[in-house]
């Protein structure tokens, strides 16, 4: 902190910041290195509005529709920038929302000598999170004696919870509440309001107390869940304001990437970081506010504090990802319509244009032939090499299932073999079995293992915390390489791990329950055993060595292992392969073709759509929160698709005149019977 402090008093003596002008010259350099067409910013008739965006050094906000090419004009942009920059002690920080948005700028920058140097000091590219525990919350905590254990939701809660008496446990389990209201919200650990019967539970009641005595005593002894990092940030600001002038002179310029998912909490802190006030920085933000879906624990709503767009903003209505006839499906979708403009296709893969979308309509017995008749249909529309190199897809709002009669009202309605556990990206996995299965998707579209190698390092590690709380594990990069690192003073462990990473690359992570039982479980409890420095023999410990059956699918031959959560169509000798999943979990993805599936939470949620999908209305600024909600949920769902985008609907949502107007609008119409 005293570093911090010496460096706000230097902040006056720093000279004014211009920013690199970026000329045409720079625009055809950049193209070259990134193997684009020369006129790829430009457009052939110099009219694209990403030359503009590219060229400017202006705080600005860029509403970037689907497939916009926004992360590739970010990327270049960067690139320019780190080329043409000269100053050794300040550098750009670009801040993404989610570890692989970060992968997505940092990885094609890497590529290149002048975008390797922005990955280094002076510079800052990292998720918002990072950022905060680095330049604020964690430097703040270690002055106070707080230790840095473990910065996970998981192992923090379940430290806290293990806190508290039998009895209270019970009382919030009768309350309907778990560990997961174990959060608190201020720098004296109050846990914010609990619902309690009819009301709320008193802040002077014991169980609150207790509640607060726990989140204090497991952040004293150094676990932290990821938000509570804020609370820490804003005690820091709130208590030395003036490192908001060192935080501007170290990073005068600053790019925000999908801008639209940030939380309240994000939001405050970077606007009072970068802009609030006098002297602010240069900021741009990206982001496209029809797609602010969130998964997050309580969060439903987008932002109050600087919300996005501002008023300096440019607009990227242009699609590359599809053509028209999708553009003008979804753009009725978009809570605030966009004109979107489609000027795809242009996937590698299917280099031949757009296909007939399609509405498959079924009744409650039929459920179960929907991806069936779509897999028919897209082996109808698609050649064999079409198939074997497309990314095909079928995703519902709802993939877990509830407690409702109303069908289908989840994603394993369709499929009877789906694993919730494994079908968003967000989710912490449960288990080293679905550590391993989360990645089974990843494999199938390409031969890198890498992140097979990083998952089966981040289980082991997992569970070594899981068997010592205590446990201080620093966050790397390289979870293979910490491993490595941990076990060199083990030889005889070490070769172990090798060997298992060894196995699972072969495999290509296809366990089975006997060589795991046999083997593989007690491979994985000795290395983990030895990082920890105790045994792994807890409930919680064996529950995470669990082995869960995978299910199998009506799509999968008898016997075959499914936990990609994936749909293989013919029966024999499968031509189509269709990757089930949350629509959550495919925001950002193009897909050559994409399902729909209709779902239940209040209300079937296409069929509340269907004004929209009619082409009776458009955008949703005047509905009420909750159709909002739906709107941008299935408008990202239906603008993932380059060449096919199909719905699955109930037979009872329309009649025979509406659907003379779907097929009026274009769609091919199946009635499963």
């Amino acid at each position: 902190m005293a570093a911090a402090r010496r460096q706000c008093r230097k902040v006056d003596k720093a000279p004014a910041f211009r920013p690199p002008m970026i000329e045409e010259p720079d625009i055809r350099w950049v193209s070259n290195i990134m193997e684009l067409p020369a006129d790829a910013f430009t457009g052939p008739d110099g009219n694209d509005p990403r030359s503009n965006i590219l060229k400017s050094v202006e705080s600005l906000d860029v509403e970037a529709c689907p497939g916009s090419g926004k992360t590739t004009l970010l990327v270049a942009k960067l690139a320019i920038l780190a080329n043409k920059w000269t100053h050794r002690r300040r550098g750009i920080c670009v801040l993404s929302h989610t570890n692989a948005a970060r992968s997505e700028i940092e990885g094609p920058l890497s590529s290149c000598s002048a975008g390797n140097a922005l990955v280094r000091y002076p510079h800052f590219v990292g998720t918002i999170h990072s950022f905060v525990n680095e330049f604020l919350a964690v430097p703040w905590l270690r002055s106070h004696q707080f230790p840095i254990r473990a910065i996970d939701d998981d192992i923090c809660l379940n430290v806290r919870w293990n806190k508290l008496g039998a009895g209270t446990r019970n009382s919030l389990i009768k309350s309907r509440h778990d560990k997961q209201v174990l959060r608190y919200v201020d720098a004296g650990f109050g846990v914010g309001n609990i619902k309690w019967g009819r009301g709320q539970l008193g802040t002077d009641t014991p169980i609150y107390r207790e509640m607060v005595s726990a989140c204090k005593h497991a952040s004293l002894e150094g676990f932290f869940c990821h938000d509570e990092m804020f609370v820490w940030a804003k005690t820091l600001l709130d208590l030395y304001p003036g490192i908001i002038e060192a935080i501007r002179c170290r990073f005068p310029l600053v790019f925000i990437d999908e801008v639209q998912d940030n939380s309240e909490s994000q939001s405050t802190l970077l606007h009072r970081l970068f802009s609030n006030g006098q002297c602010s920085v240069v900021r741009q933000r990206f982001g496209d506010s029809n797609q602010a879906i969130f998964d997050r624990p309580g969060q439903t709503e987008g932002v109050q504090t600087d919300t996005f767009p501002g008023p300096l903003k440019k607009d990227l209505p242009n699609s590359f990802r599809f053509g028209q006839t999708i553009a003008d499906h979804a753009n009725p979708l978009a809570v605030v319509p966009q004109a979107l403009i489609g000027q795809g296709p242009t996937s590698k893969a299917i280099p031949t244009g757009s296909r007939q979308n399609t509405v498959i309509l079924f009744n409650e017995q039929n459920i179960l032939d929907v991806l069936p008749a779509y897999a028919a249909y897209l082996l109808a529309t698609f050649s064999v090499d079409e198939l074997a190199s497309g990314v095909f897809t079928a995703v519902s709002a709802v993939h877990t299932p509830k407690e409702t009669t109303k069908l289908p009202h989840f994603l394993g309605q369709y499929a009877p073999s789906y694993d919730p556990e494994i079908g968003r990206k967000s989710v912490t996995p449960k288990s080293f079995i679905q550590y391993i299965a989360s990645v089974q998707r990843e494999l199938l579209s390409g031969r890198n293992v890498h992140p097979l190698v990083s998952k089966a390092a981040t289980g082991i590690l997992r569970l070594a915390q899981i068997a010592n709380p205590e446990l201080s594990l620093p966050q790397r990069k390289s979870t293979h390489r910490h491993v490595l690192e941990l076990l060199e003073n083990n030889p005889e462990v070490l070769r172990s791990y090798v060997a298992l990473v060894d196995h699972l690359i072969l495999c290509r992570g296809e366990l089975t329950q006997a060589y795991w039982n046999a083997e593989q479980k007690v491979c994985v409890t000795q290395i983990a055993q030895v990082i920890a420095g105790m045994p792994a023999a807890s409930e919680e410990c064996i529950s995470f060595l669990e082995w869960t059956a995978p299910p199998t699918s009506i799509g999968t031959p008898q016997g075959t292992k499914n936990r990609e959560n994936v749909y293989r169509y013919p029966l024999e000798k499968p031509l189509v392969t269709i990757r089930l999943g949350s629509i959550h979990s495919v925001k950002g993805e193009t897909h050559t073709a994409t399902l729909v599936l209709e779902s239940f939470h209040h209300s079937h949620h296409l069929k509340t759509l269907k004004p929209w999908l009619l082409g009776q209305k458009s955008g949703g600024n005047l509905q009420t929160t909750r159709i909002q909600g739906r709107l941008r949920l299935h408008y990202v769902a239906m603008t993932r698709p380059s060449h096919l985008l199909g719905l699955a609907m109930r037979r009872d949502t329309f009649d025979e005149s509406e659907i003379g107007i779907l097929t009026s609008r274009g769609w091919h119409i199946i009635v499963l019977t």
